[in-house]
């Protein structure tokens, strides 16, 4: 794969040299890519279409023009086309493979959306997902957010690579709220919470009281941590977890051996942050400096014990 770049009109364009003579055309979203941005999503199938807009029909054009001219506030798109040998231009009326865009959230996170058509999809999505957050890390955005259906196992794929995190479920269908950080490999707490800081260590991101917790004010944020393929652990590497400073209290909820070795370096690079460990009845493990919770006390139990752990959390 051969990839060059170039300035147009004051804009960067990459360029990816492709069989057949082709080169595929990467470059900012601009409002004149309405009709072609029509004839991307027209294109999709039923499925592809809920995946995406949560709706089998396209989106309105209403809803694309504004889409197109996303950067009038605040946010940023890119697009991908196809030109062929004979040099027909990106901007024309060909249509577009992709598109990828984050429009600004009130706490400065970016929205996400992204499309690519079936016969372009491989390694497309994800390398507009990383210049994506390039562009979003250039402007100040610190993350970028994601409604995504639990059934989207390819969306969920590509964002797993980045290190998502949960900020919560909705649903039937289910819908997880995943959060990708735009500088490295694991997001930051958004911004203008104004609750206690909760960061759930869980296979899975799910925990049998994070509903309780939220009734009671916390703000959760589920990390399905480094089993199961998942990204590399900066804190399993040596290094401190910006999920893990930013929280007030943290339940280390993964089995076995590797939930060993994450308390052993939450102890070591975040020690004064309060550290849970769910334990049966009977386990006789013991950690100094780590609280054990009853896996069989009931949720509001839990989390009283949480709210007292935190009652000197400074306030946000």
């Amino acid at each position: 794969m051969v990839v060059t770049s170039d300035v147009r009109d004051g804009r960067a364009v990459c360029r990816v040299a492709l069989p057949g003579g082709r080169t595929l055309v990467v470059r900012p979203m601009s409002p004149d890519d309405g009709e072609s941005l029509v004839l991307l999503f027209a294109a999709l199938d039923e499925e592809d279409a809920y995946r995406r807009f949560f709706s089998a029909r396209p989106p309105p054009d209403t809803f694309v023009t504004r889409m197109a001219n996303v950067r009038h506030r605040g946010g940023f798109g890119l697009v991908a086309s196809i030109e062929s040998r004979h040099g027909e231009s990106p901007r024309g009326p060909g249509r577009l493979v992709a598109e990828a865009t984050y429009e600004l959230l009130p706490n400065g996170d970016g929205e996400l959306g992204i499309t690519v058509a079936p016969g372009a999809r491989g390694w497309l999505g994800p390398y507009l997902l990383d210049t994506l957050a390039q562009e979003a890390a250039r402007r100040g955005v610190p993350n970028l957010e994601a409604d995504v259906l639990a059934t989207n196992h390819r969306m969920l794929a590509m964002l797993r690579v980045r290190g998502y995190a949960v900020l919560g479920h909705e649903g039937p269908p289910e819908i997880l709220r995943l959060v990708v950080g735009t500088t490295g490999r694991v997001p930051s707490w958004p911004r203008g919470g104004h609750g206690r800081r909760l960061l759930l260590e869980q296979p899975g991101a799910r925990w049998h009281a994070e509903a309780a917790a939220r009734r009671a004010g916390f703000e959760v944020l589920a990390c399905p941590g480094p089993g199961d393929g998942w990204h590399r652990c900066p804190a399993v590497e040596g290094r401190p977890c910006p999920l893990v400073t930013g929280a007030d209290v943290v339940i280390d909820g993964q089995p076995g051996e590797l939930g060993r070795t994450l308390l052993q370096a939450h102890r070591r690079l975040h020690p004064s942050v309060p550290l849970c460990v769910e334990q049966s009845p009977g386990t006789d493990e013991a950690w100094p400096g780590v609280i054990r919770v009853p896996r069989d006390a009931d949720d509001e139990t839990v989390v009283s014990l949480l709210g007292l752990l935190t009652a000197g959390a400074p306030t946000r």
